[in-house]
């Protein structure tokens, strides 16, 4: 380093890692298949109540106000027990509860950028104090690096977006580490997740890291119960505790009450009887390439992100070939390849029309966020590939130009908030709030990625 230190050992340690969205997605899918009603874009309003006002003696939560934001409908849905797990939005729905009840969450706001795939090895990551004291690291993931996390109070946001600092904070760490500086031209989306801690009555106002990074159950007047906190690593440990909460707290679940399965319930393109792949999942792999011809890249993304469906995603594009092939040379005998989305990765477009039939994905913004990626990965590369993500999506659900136009807006307007902020290390990229249209179109023109 510039004080002339230099390495002397390390240490290689071993962990997991996902694709969040997805797996979240999946969970979905697995609740559904064992009878679960799933609805998307659902608002809670309020809760319904008996016996009282909320937060009154006697008074039981029986139900949710639900607008569908989509339609504008509004649903009052009934039931046993309510569970309350939104995240660092829980405070909310636990006022609705009971409108004394103290606020138990904290947000934390977690930056992180997306390099290229040379900024990390790309089998084994980077992790290291940096020169506060704090930890960071350079990893391998979904064909990029990612580089992060800072642990910064914020207020809680839909659309949490990095700051200038943060950014600056990350490139500066990461430079310390690596052979080549790394400066904002290196940078190809820049994200926050916020962190949803609990407070400790202990610690100072705004001080986030004596937080409880361990989920919590919580019950509050009227009966609703909140899981909150926590991390994917023990999701399941915190559904079995919210589960075993409301069994106690209701006399009714109790009577119909059987053993927990969540240890041995395997998710939705698990392979879950065995009967695709024999659990041996680099079979799909080498199917798709050798009786599909997918290239290599996009074998891995699709076994990595869909499991077994990774199959049905290609079956799509074969069923559909004229929407979702193109033909190769004919040199090659005429073959036809699956289309990507962008030249530059893996993502095809038949995903985008699986998202719309087999993943509830309603917007551009779900697919290109939520199901295939991209954004988080490559900002500008997802707004080149805008275009014919809405021209798929408005044959899939017959839009009109109006629609399309509309969904068009919202989708620059997420990129917006994905790519780097005012950056002082390198020249880095944004994406133009106001991407320029053709005339009579709702096509964007060209990639708005302009030099800051």
């Amino acid at each position: 380093n510039d004080a002339g230190e230099k390495l002397v050992g390390g240490l290689v340690i071993f962990d997991g890692q996902q694709n969040d969205a997805r797996m979240s997605l999946h969970v979905m899918l697995t609740a559904m298949d064992a009878g679960a009603r799933c609805i998307n874009y659902a608002e809670v309003e309020g809760l319904l109540h008996k016996g009282g006002d909320p937060g009154s003696d006697g008074a039981r939560v029986t139900g949710a106000l639900v607008r569908d934001r989509q339609s504008g409908k509004t649903l009052r849905l009934r039931a046993k027990q309510v569970v309350n797990a939104c995240g660092v939005f829980s405070d909310a729905v636990r006022s609705m509860a009971d409108p004394s009840a103290e606020p138990i969450m904290v947000p934390s706001y977690g930056t992180h950028l997306v390099l290229p795939d040379y900024a990390s090895s790309s089998r084994m990551g980077l992790v290291w104090f940096t020169q506060d004291g704090r930890v960071l690291y350079l990893l391998p993931w979904q064909g990029s690096t990612v580089a992060g996390t800072t642990d910064t109070p914020g207020p809680i946001s839909f659309e949490p977006e990095p700051t200038e600092e943060q950014v600056d904070f990350i490139l500066e760490e990461c430079s310390r580490v690596v052979r080549e500086r790394l400066g904002c031209e290196s940078v190809r989306a820049a994200w926050s997740g916020i962190r949803p801690l609990i407070r400790d009555p202990n610690a100072a106002p705004g001080d986030t890291s004596k937080l409880s990074r361990d989920h919590v159950v919580d019950s509050v007047a009227g009966g609703l119960i909140t899981i909150a906190g926590g991390k994917w690593t023990t999701y399941r440990k915190m559904a079995e505790d919210a589960v075993d909460a409301c069994v106690r707290a209701n006399p009714e679940l109790k009577a119909k009450a059987q053993a927990c399965s969540t240890l041995s319930v395997q998710l939705v393109g698990a392979d879950r009887n065995g009967e695709v792949c024999g659990k041996s999942f680099d079979r799909i792999e080498v199917s798709l390439r050798e009786g599909w011809g997918v290239s290599r890249d996009t074998a891995k993304h699709l076994r990595l992100n869909y499991g077994t469906r990774a199959l049905q995603v290609v079956e799509l594009a074969r069923d559909e070939a004229d929407k979702f092939t193109e033909a190769i040379s004919a040199s090659e005998g005429g073959c036809r390849a699956v289309r990507r989305l962008h030249p530059n990765y893996p993502q095809i477009e038949a995903e985008v029309a699986f998202a719309c039939r087999s993943e509830f994905a309603m917007t551009a913004v779900d697919v290109l966020a939520q199901r295939t990626r991209l954004a988080f990965l490559d900002a500008g590369a997802a707004l080149e590939s805008l275009p014919r993500v809405l021209e798929i999506m408005a044959e899939e659900f017959g839009w009109d130009a109006d629609r399309r136009e509309a969904e068009e807006e919202k989708a620059i307007n997420f990129l917006e908030t994905m790519a780097l902020p005012q950056c002082s290390v390198g020249d880095g990229f944004r994406v133009s709030p106001t991407a320029q249209r053709e005339p009579n179109s709702s096509r964007v023109s060209r990639a708005q990625v302009t030099s800051v």
